[in-house]
C-alpha cells in the first residue's frame, strides 16, 4: 500500500489538460438513457446535460481548447449534436467499450503525442457537483500536487452518509499543510455492505472515491510500465496508430489493453498517490435513486425532474421519485417510494428499493428482442 506523499520538483509545470470520461452507457438510467442517449447527455444538472455541465466547471482550470472528450461510436453522433462547437479534434473515440484503463490509455497516447510535458485531470462525465468555485480549488491543489514525473492524485469526497454504492479511499498522513486537506493514500476499498459503510464513516478517516484523477503524461506512463506493462505497451501502440492516423492499428492497440478500471490496474498499487479531500454536495448519478437530490422536491417528499415541459400531479403519494419528458404529465395516486420513468416510447414503474438493479431489467430487454428500447 502507497506509504509516501508525493515528490515536488522544481521544473517547471507543463500545460493542464483535462479529459471528460463520457462513453458509458448508463443502463441504470433506463429508459431515459439508451445507447445513443447515455445518461451524460441528459438535462440532469438543473436543467442541463451532465456532460455540458463537466464542461462548465473545467472553466478556469483548463483552457478551452485543452479539454479532450472520450466517447464511443455509437454516441459520437449524439456528442456532436450536443455539443456543435466542441474541437472535433478534441474528441477520442472508443473503439469498443473496455473500462477506465484502456479509456485513460487512449488519452495519455493522444495528449502525449500532443504535448509530453502536459498535466493531466481526469473527469467522469455523469457528476453533479456544487459548489463550482470549491471544486476547481480542489482541482487546482491536485494539479499542483502532480507536477513532477512521478507523483498521481486522486480525489475523495467527504462522506456525510454511509454509502453502499461509492467505494472508498483510506487516507493516511498529511502530504503537508495547504488546503484543501491532502494525504498519503493507505488502501482502496470497494463498495461496502451497510454495516461496513458505517463503520468507515464513523472511523473518519476514509474518503469516497470520486473516479477523478490527475497526474503528468510522464508520470501515468511510468506507474502503468511499473504496474501494468500490457496497459503501457498498449498506450504506445495507441500513441503509435494516432500519430499515423490508422484506424486500424488503433483498434489493435485499443484490444491490446487489459480490459479493468485504472484503480485495479495501477492506483491500488501506487507509491507516489495523494488523495485530495473534498467537501462537496457530489452525487456520481449512478442509477435512478440520484433523482431524490437532483430534483424539485414536494411537500410529501415525491422529487421529480421533468425537461421539455413534462409535469407531474401527485394526490395521496409520497417519495416517489419521477423522471418524465415532456410534453406529458405524470399522475400519481395513492402510492409510495415508487421510480416512475416516461419517455416517448417507453414507461418504466418499479419500488424505489429495487431500481439499483435496474440492469436486471435492461437484461430482459435485450433477452426478449427489442433492440429498439436499447
Amino acid at each position: 500500500m502507497p506509504s509516501s506523499a508525493p515528490t515536488l520538483r522544481a521544473a517547471r509545470p507543463g500545460p493542464i489538460h483535462a479529459v471528460i470520461m463520457a462513453g458509458g452507457s448508463g443502463t441504470r438510467f433506463w429508459p431515459a438513457s439508451r445507447r445513443r442517449r447515455p445518461k451524460q447527455f441528459l438535462p440532469l444538472a438543473d436543467g442541463v446535460p451532465l456532460l455540458q455541465a463537466t464542461l462548465d466547471r473545467l472553466r478556469g482550470v483548463a483552457p478551452e481548447d485543452q479539454v479532450w472528450i472520450v466517447t464511443n461510436p455509437t454516441q459520437l453522433p449524439g456528442l456532436r449534436q450536443l455539443l456543435p462547437k466542441f474541437r472535433t479534434d478534441r474528441i477520442l473515440v472508443e473503439p469498443e467499450p473496455r473500462d477506465t484503463a484502456p479509456c485513460l490509455a487512449l488519452a495519455v497516447a493522444a495528449i502525449g503525442n500532443h504535448d509530453p510535458t502536459a498535466r493531466l485531470v481526469f473527469l467522469p462525465a455523469d457528476h453533479r457537483i456544487a459548489p463550482l468555485a470549491t471544486f476547481r480549488r480542489v482541482l487546482r491543489r491536485g494539479l499542483q500536487l502532480c507536477r513532477d514525473d512521478r507523483s498521481l492524485v486522486v480525489f475523495g469526497i467527504r462522506p456525510n452518509h454511509p454509502a453502499t454504492g461509492f467505494g472508498y479511499i483510506q487516507r493516511g498522513a498529511a502530504c503537508d499543510a495547504a488546503a484543501p486537506p491532502a494525504h498519503t493514500v493507505r488502501r482502496f476499498r470497494e463498495k461496502p455492505d451497510l454495516a461496513t459503510a458505517k463503520r468507515l464513516l464513523a472511523r473518519g478517516d476514509h474518503l469516497w472515491n470520486s473516479g477523478m484523477l490527475a497526474g503528468s503524461v510522464a508520470a501515468l506512463r511510468a506507474a502503468m510500465a511499473e504496474h501494468c506493462p500490457p496497459l503501457r505497451e498498449a498506450t504506445e501502440r495507441l500513441a503509435t496508430a494516432l500519430a499515423k492516423a490508422s484506424p486500424r492499428l488503433l483498434q489493435r492497440a485499443f484490444a491490446s489493453a487489459p480490459r479493468t478500471s485504472i484503480d485495479y490496474a495501477v492506483l491500488e498499487h501506487c507509491r507516489n498517490l495523494a488523495v485530495v479531500e473534498a467537501a462537496l454536495d457530489w452525487d456520481d448519478v449512478g442509477s435512478l435513486p440520484a433523482l431524490a437530490s437532483l430534483g424539485a422536491r414536494d411537500r410529501d417528499g415525491n422529487a421529480a425532474v421533468l425537461p421539455a415541459g413534462a409535469a407531474l400531479l401527485a394526490l395521496a403519494s409520497e417519495r416517489n421519485l419521477v423522471y418524465a419528458e415532456g410534453p406529458r404529465t405524470v399522475a400519481l395516486f395513492g402510492v409510495a417510494d415508487l421510480v416512475v420513468v416516461a419517455v416517448a416510447d417507453a414507461v418504466l414503474v418499479c419500488p424505489r428499493d429495487r431500481a439499483h438493479d435496474l440492469k436486471r431489467f435492461v437484461d430482459h430487454v435485450r433477452a426478449s428482442g427489442r433492440s429498439d428500447l436499447l
